[in-house]
């Protein structure tokens, strides 16, 4: 066994997040990973591997360093995974403790968190849940702190986080915002163009065409720390970006926090609060947008910004989707009957689409039309086989999802009732002392935290499988809309709202010298109809 592990990697770990910082120099990045050196090396294990995340919160293990190191793990790569102490491991007792229970063991991986005295190699030690507990309630602690000092922060008029592009922090006092001369003039531009008609779509084609870095990409190469990952493509300005931009009161100089919230410490993602538990400051930093012309440009995007009469929005927009990367296909106007859909990701040249996936209006609605003819007299006169058709594959599909959601819930109800049992069994344990204290508290909790996890599932897939319950009528629901329908004479955004939920488009194939392409109609309730063969010959011989 052991000649098994000097085969297998020693896996160093070190963590940092932003809390951490308050516990001094002693917990940085590069003087964990000094210590952890300098104690394998007097250990002399061999093929040692660093792993690191900086910035990064132990409540959550959704860490780079930790997930490449846990590929590795699974993968049975690691013998040896030395750590500084366990709340660099993490601050969640139920991750920590799945992993150094059972999962460091199973795969017989020697654990070793040096200044808690930890070695796995040398036996259980009946203290680590407690440290575990222990460190999970310091990062509930810190969360507290940090709110806290957050409104401490607000009350004396202070931003709270980063500041939004155009704006940096100032080097004599990094809580109060200064103007980025490099950004700034970009933010101006934005807001100069949106007053003079263009919508939130061209302007962003304009930056990406004319390669402006996005903020995100811009903050790395200025060396800003900021949580953003590298975009797939730096030049591409999306147009929720700029509305982003368009709609941020901050440029006026003034102050908004407590725009978003957290409902647990453990829990990192934002949610949106309400404006009225929003606070704000007026005029506290420099002005990049004067306040008149940033109410001037919320009243634009009260609006929708109309083109002329004869570029009117079509009736097939926002149904389209490109068949290869999903985004939108964008309404091009040229003249009459030659107006066209192309992929929107294309057209601005992000690189997340290579074909344009281009259709012509006329085609596209003639096809539309002929398809949705085409079902209505499958599903009004051959109503039985259109029945077996459509339900025959979804019924069989959603009978196996239903069955096996069913049986897994029943099991969840099972652990959880099991669990009740289980807690009962150890109280009596503890209570005619065949269980002590300790150990009845370690149990307790790790059943008690199961339980609540169980809980939300188990409410989970009830809400699915009642979900599930209330589809099996769709059809039914299909069939009386159509029957409102003898034949469509032509498409209307009604009709188009009413039946169908999306189009898919693919680019165009040269197929033995003649040019075709594929379209795919999503209708609303039912999905996707592929007409069998022997049905198309009934239409044809009858019709």
């Amino acid at each position: 066994m052991l000649n098994n592990n000097l085969q297998k990697i020693t896996a160093l770990y070190a963590r940092l997040s932003k809390e951490d910082i308050l516990d001094g120099e002693s917990n940085s990045i590069a003087n964990q990973k000094a210590f952890l050196v300098d104690y394998a090396q007097k250990l002399k294990f061999r093929n040692i591997e660093i792993f690191v995340d900086d910035g990064v919160s132990g409540v959550t293990f959704e860490r780079a360093g930790f997930n490449k190191m846990h590929e590795l793990i699974k993968n049975n790569r690691v013998g040896i995974l030395i750590i500084k102490d366990m709340s660099r491991l993490g601050r969640n007792y139920l991750e920590v403790g799945h992993l150094v229970e059972h999962v460091f063991p199973m795969l017989n991986i020697r654990f070793i968190a040096v200044n808690d005295g930890i070695d796995s190699a040398k036996g259980e030690n009946d203290f680590t849940p407690f440290r575990n507990i222990m460190n999970e309630w310091y990062a509930k602690d810190i969360s507290k702190k940090i709110r806290c000092s957050h409104k401490i922060i607000s009350k004396q008029g202070f931003a709270i986080g980063q500041p939004p592009y155009g704006y940096k922090r100032s080097f004599e006092n990094p809580k109060i915002w200064v103007i980025d001369e490099e950004a700034v003039n970009n933010v101006r531009l934005i807001y100069q163009m949106r007053l003079e008609g263009r919508s939130c779509n061209k302007i962003s084609e304009f930056l990406s065409s004319n390669k402006f870095l996005i903020p995100s990409q811009y903050a790395l190469e200025k060396g800003i720390k900021r949580p953003q990952k590298n975009a797939r493509n730096k030049y591409f300005w999306g147009p929720n970006l700029i509305l982003k931009i368009l709609k941020n009161r901050s440029y006026t100089g003034d102050v908004v926090n407590f725009k978003t919230y957290t409902k647990f410490f453990k829990l990192k993602k934002s949610l949106y609060n309400p404006k009225e538990n929003w606070e704000i400051h007026k005029n506290i930093y420099e002005v990049i947008i004067e306040r008149s012309m940033w109410e001037d440009v919320q009243k634009t995007l009260g609006i929708k910004q109309r083109a002329p009469k004869s570029v009117e929005k079509n009736m097939f927009s926002g149904i389209l989707k490109c068949a290869d990367c999903g985004a939108n296909l964008n309404y091009n106007f040229r003249i009459k009957n030659q107006d066209y859909f192309i992929c929107m990701n294309h057209k601005v040249k992000n690189g997340l689409c290579n074909k344009p996936h281009r259709i012509m209006v006329k085609k596209l609605t003639d096809f539309v039309k002929d398809y949705i003819n085409e079902i209505l007299v499958f599903a009004k006169n051959f109503e039985n086989e259109f029945l077996q058709l459509i339900i025959g594959e979804k019924q069989r599909d959603a009978q196996k999802n239903k069955k096996r959601n069913r049986d897994k819930l029943q099991k969840l109800k099972n652990r959880y009732d099991e669990l009740d049992s289980l807690f009962e069994k150890i109280y009596e344990d503890k209570v005619f002392g065949r269980l002590s204290e300790d150990k009845f508290l370690k149990l307790s909790v790790k059943f008690e935290d199961e339980q609540v996890l169980l809980k939300d599932e188990i409410k989970d897939l009830e809400t699915i499988i009642s979900k599930e319950t209330s589809e099996s009528n769709n059809v039914n629901e299909f069939l009386k809309k159509i029957k409102k329908y003898f034949v469509i004479e032509e498409v209307t955004r009604e009709i188009l709202n009413k039946l169908i939920d999306k189009i898919r488009i693919w680019h165009f194939e040269i197929i033995d010298g003649i040019k075709e392409q594929k379209i795919e109609i999503h209708f609303k309730l039912i999905g996707h109809i592929k007409i069998p063969e022997k049905i198309k010959n009934k239409l044809a011989a009858n019709y």
